[in-house]
């Protein structure tokens, strides 16, 4: 416009309406165009909105079904049905253990379940080791045995491996393993006082379970459960023990923590059996320890720890008495401490002669007068399957133990919950030196091996202090609020001197 000319007024006026127009033109398109920025940024953050509802959704979702699995697993173990499935002898857990095995390895191999580590290929190859020596041993005769024994492994670990990812999840299982011998403690108490097998009888009147056999301990009647021996009644219920007073008694009442342990041990003890009652015992000293060494320090601990390891084995010598000779003689039959050792002494003999793939289903090598039982899992194990099959159970057990316990950056719950892991699996393998695990008892502690990997893919940023419940919570300080020193001002109306430092920052008059 400042290249044109104009003659007059008129025209130049005209010139500036349409200088004008063409400006508000341009204004309205770039304010359209502002507008339609800001309207695409809604919809942008509407979407990632919707998608991380979405997400959340889904992972509450995918929450919601794995506490429903761990709560399924383990009342399928607790009702005692035996269905036969054509020529197999199945199970309420043998039956979800199919169901879940093929989609939790698949689970696994994706990286869903968290990181493929050392200790998931010590447990494959534990099972396989056991199918390769009965497949070996006995060829096709054993189909039905190794595909039990595949099923039973890998579908228990890796139930767990894949189901408990959180510290919820964790909690979840401590809960429904409570709540289950929870339920069982009255039926128990029944069976103990009258000799009737209630469980195993109420259950029998829609299917087949268990032969119940009565056996009396010490004038009382051994409780059975839903298991086929008062033994394993007894390592389940162990099981529970320091997960319910570390697990489901975190920042609980000092009553609810106490309650809760009192009723396994109670629930535990009607089995009559010492071994799980030893295990309870462990279990009990262990976290005694991890108090103590919480409140006066680890390395005190450990000494007083090796001090006292070193005066037992010095009384252990002076008296001639090994330790475990003294510990084997707290039984409620004398008898079985020298049946165990008996059959610990015979069984690595039988070992020796079979180091590779063990004697399988078949007699292993005894005299004629023992009995064919071995009261020993571990032992059991080698003599079974061989040394290779140990070695394998060992390795796991000890890589899951040493990674768990090797994990930094921690809260004090996700310790807790640490601690509990820890001192319920080195329960579990005292006790396998006492008793044979089989069956719901077997599934049970190797679901509880794999049910600590998830604390190896906690990111230690994101480990904050839990909330305390049921304790008496500090209000936040307000900053705004607090005094600080300084020169105040004087209240209104006061007539208070200056002191020194004011009247030497006051202005000159």
């Amino acid at each position: 416009m400042a290249n044109e000319t104009y003659d007059d007024a008129p025209q130049m006026a005209k010139a500036r309406g349409r200088g004008v127009r063409k400006y508000l033109r341009s204004a309205s398109g770039l304010s359209g165009l502002i507008r339609l920025r800001s309207l695409a940024q809604l919809e942008t953050q509407a979407m990632a909105i919707t998608a991380s509802r979405a997400g959340e959704a889904g992972a509450k979702g995918k929450t919601a079904l794995n506490r429903v699995l761990i709560i399924l697993f383990l009342t399928a173990i607790a009702i005692p049905w035996i269905i036969p499935v054509g020529a197999l002898r199945m199970s309420a857990y043998r039956i979800t253990l199919c169901v879940v095995v093929i989609p939790c390895l698949v689970h696994w191999l994706s990286g869903r379940a968290g990181p493929i580590r050392v200790g998931d290929f010590a447990i494959i190859l534990f099972a396989f080791w056991k199918g390769l020596s009965l497949a070996v041993l006995h060829g096709e005769e054993a189909l039905q045995a190794i595909g039990v024994s595949f099923v039973e492994t890998l579908g228990a670990y890796f139930l767990a491996r894949c189901c408990i990812r959180d510290a919820e999840d964790f909690e979840a299982f401590a809960k429904a393993l409570f709540v289950v011998i929870a339920a069982l403690l009255p039926l128990a108490l029944l069976e103990t006082i009258t000799g009737w097998k209630a469980t195993l009888r109420l259950f029998a009147l829609v299917l087949p379970t268990y032969p119940d056999e009565p056996m009396m301990r010490a004038g009382f009647w051994r409780a059975q459960g839903p298991f086929e021996h008062p033994i394993l009644f007894g390592v389940v219920g162990s099981a529970g023990f320091a997960l319910a007073f570390l697990v489901l008694g975190h920042a609980r009442p000092l009553l609810d923590r106490y309650s809760r342990a009192g009723a396994i041990v109670f629930t535990v003890a009607l089995s009559l059996s010492a071994g799980p009652l030893l295990g309870i015992a462990l279990q009990s000293l262990l976290i005694a320890w991890k108090r103590l060494a919480d409140a006066i320090g680890l390395r005190l601990v450990w000494l007083m720890t090796v001090t006292f390891s070193a005066m037992a084995l010095c009384t252990s010598w002076i008296t001639g008495r090994s330790l475990v000779e003294l510990v084997g003689k707290l039984t409620f039959d004398p008898m079985s401490y020298w049946s165990r050792n008996l059959i610990w002494e015979v069984g690595w003999v039988s070992v020796s002669n079979h180091p590779a793939f063990g004697t399988g289903l078949g007699k292993w090598d005894r005299p004629e007068w023992m009995v064919s039982s071995i009261d020993n899992f571990w032992l059991g194990t080698a003599v079974t399957h061989g040394l290779p099959a140990l070695l394998f159970i060992v390795a796991s057990v000890a890589i899951c133990l040493v990674a768990v316990v090797r994990k930094t950056g921690l809260d004090e719950k996700l310790r807790e919950f640490r601690s509990a892991y820890v001192i319920s699996v080195l329960s579990w393998c005292a006790v396998g030196q006492t008793v044979h695990l089989w069956d719901g008892a077997l599934v049970l502690v190797l679901f509880l091996l794999g049910s600590g990997s998830w604390l190896l893919d906690v990111d230690a940023s994101e480990a904050r202090p839990h909330p305390a419940r049921g304790r008496l919570r500090r209000k936040p300080i307000n900053s705004g609020s607090v005094r600080r020193p300084g020169r105040r001002p004087p209240p209104r109306g006061s007539r208070r001197i200056p002191n020194l430092a004011e009247r030497r920052s006051a202005p000159p008059s």
